[in-house]
């Protein structure tokens, strides 16, 4: 047991500790300090601009120099072209720019201005403020805000670059059912069109809609069985056959939705992705 003179040395040493805690607790981090400054420099530059930013979750804040009202709002998996410039807030030095448009599917590429491209339309023009973290970098000391200009912003869905490549092909749609399908006859074909549970034998080539052939058998002898009525391929692609007669070729033209999905398929067709196949349907059994 602890006699009275060292209890009191205890309670003494105790104090003293729970006093410097206290103290301490009421410290601000050095970080801390300078994530205000950073805070207080991004909303200096906009008053010196006469703008009034929007706050970010993250601390960032943007304002949109020029508004598109009517503009298109990017979802995942659509092509997003645009031109950036990113520069120290505070002295003006560009630390990089784009020469041509990025172009990359939004919300599969997380460039440090990601965020911005959620609260803005095609067509419009922003300004992000980025507060500055621990780490440097060339041009950009530690806790220096970094500003993100985003122009030339042009947003294209799966819809916008079907009816592109349609256009730019000259082609005209036959059908085009609520699923986004676009059927298009080439050659109506003398057949008849098969029924439930017969197959199909086919020669077709798949194309992106850049036109880059990502697979096909048309070069080759051999053909491609689908049951009328099954499931063995893309809703897409069996909904587009069981509209063709013996005989028959046409392209059929769909989004993602009724193809490969957000997954895509191994490495060979990617997420999001619209897709033309040409068909012609050789033999039905």
């Amino acid at each position: 047991m602890l006699n009275q003179s060292r209890l009191k040395k205890v309670v003494f040493a105790f104090g003293i500790i729970l006093g410097l805690t206290s103290c301490l607790s009421n410290v601000e981090l050095a970080d801390e300090v300078k994530a205000k400054e950073s805070q207080a420099q991004i909303l200096s530059y906009f008053a010196k601009l006469n703008q009034n930013p929007i706050a970010m979750e993250d601390g960032s804040y943007y304002f949109v120099s020029k508004s598109n009202t009517t503009g298109e709002a990017a979802s995942k998996g659509d092509t997003v072209k645009m031109r950036y410039v990113l520069s120290n807030l505070l002295t003006g030095e560009v630390l990089d720019s784009t020469k041509t448009p990025l172009i990359y599917q939004y919300g599969y590429l997380n460039p440090v201005y990601a965020k911005l491209m959620a609260h803005i339309k095609e067509g419009e023009q922003a300004v992000m403020a980025i507060p500055g973290t621990s780490q440097s970098f060339a041009g950009l000391p530690a806790y220096t805000p970094l500003k993100v200009l985003v122009k030339d912003y042009v947003v294209r869905s799966q819809n916008d670059q079907i009816e592109e490549f349609i256009a730019k092909k000259k082609l005209a749609v036959t059908t085009q059912e609520t699923n986004g399908l676009r059927y298009i006859r080439l050659n109506p074909g003398t057949g008849d069109i098969p029924t439930n549970g017969q197959v199909v034998k086919l020669k077709y080539t798949g194309r992106f809609l850049n036109g880059f052939a990502f697979d096909g058998n048309m070069a080759r002898t051999d053909s491609f069985s689908v049951t009328i009525g099954g499931t063995s391929t893309v809703i897409g692609f069996q909904t587009g056959i069981e509209k063709m007669r013996l005989g028959e070729r046409a392209i059929l033209v769909f989004p993602s939705g009724i193809g490969y999905g957000e997954k895509g398929s191994g490495t060979t067709i990617p997420g999001f992705t619209p897709l033309a196949f040409e068909i012609y349907v050789a033999k039905i059994q």
